[in-house]
């Protein structure tokens, strides 16, 4: 779905998506308080929205369309620069923020993986997974886990920031989330994805920390330092997931 005050840009929008044969645009919304009520009626896996928009913006639209639709994943589209808003976004419940100055094919790249169709995920090469327990050791044997992972995949060029990513989120679930978290490694053509699951159905938000701060920084840095993140509410629990680069494969040495 997708939530505009403007005609010209729902249609731009539309257009955009449908060509890729990825998405099916079901309704389109003029203004906040129609996207819940249509949000309601059709609970699509996605809705793109807008946050400047009559009788009810976005941001105040946001509590009611995922009290609505839960499973829906919120993607804020927006004109406003995301250092003004995306907090506030991403705290009523947007798995991602997003400019309108965004490019036509990193909208496209953005959407799937947010609804975790990228094909770098969906036809993932090769993975990883394994349990760790409710202990604060466990984002160290976290780190290994990634090591051994990415080194057998040839991919230790990232290893440092993905384990350092990893971590975080580990040792977050198991201080917050008081949870057992599952970690999972995906290898794909283009990306790296690491996804931590936990049985605590809250999502987390980053927090902006000074430099004086000796923590909350965990999702703020997985912010900075991948190039995509986010979170998906589950029924067991949540997942939050992030993205990097995957080098060029190594190539073997020679004698």
């Amino acid at each position: 779905m997708v939530a505009d005050d403007l005609p010209d840009a729902r249609e731009l929008t539309r257009l955009t998506l449908e060509r890729t044969g990825r998405f099916q645009v079901v309704g389109e919304a003029g203004d906040g308080a129609e996207a819940i009520d249509m949000v309601a009626r059709h609970r699509p896996d996605l809705l793109l929205l807008d946050l400047a928009m009559p009788r009810v913006d976005g941001l105040r639209a946001l509590p009611a369309i995922r009290s609505a639709s839960p499973e829906t994943k919120v993607v804020v589209l927006s004109g406003f620069d995301r250092s003004r808003l995306a907090h506030r976004a991403m705290a009523g419940g947007a798995v991602a923020y997003l400019e309108k100055t965004v490019s036509s094919r990193l909208l496209v790249d953005e959407l799937l993986a947010v609804s975790g169709l990228l094909d770098a995920v969906e036809e993932a090469l090769a993975e990883a997974r394994v349990r760790f327990a409710e202990d604060l050791t466990s984002g160290q044997s976290a780190r290994r886990f990634i090591a051994d992972a990415l080194d057998e995949w040839r991919a230790s060029d990232v290893v440092h920031i993905v384990q350092l990513l990893v971590t975080e989120l580990v040792t977050n679930s198991v201080v917050h989330a008081h949870s057992d978290v599952d970690v999972a490694v995906l290898l794909g053509a283009r990306n790296i994805r690491v996804e931590v699951t936990d049985s605590n159905p809250v999502l987390p938000q980053p927090r902006e920390v000074d430099e004086t701060s000796t923590s909350g920084r965990g999702l703020a840095l997985v912010r900075d330092l991948s190039d995509r993140w986010g979170t998906e509410a589950r029924a067991d629990g949540k997942v939050v997931w992030f993205e990097v680069a995957r080098p060029e494969p190594e190539s073997p040495s020679r004698v």
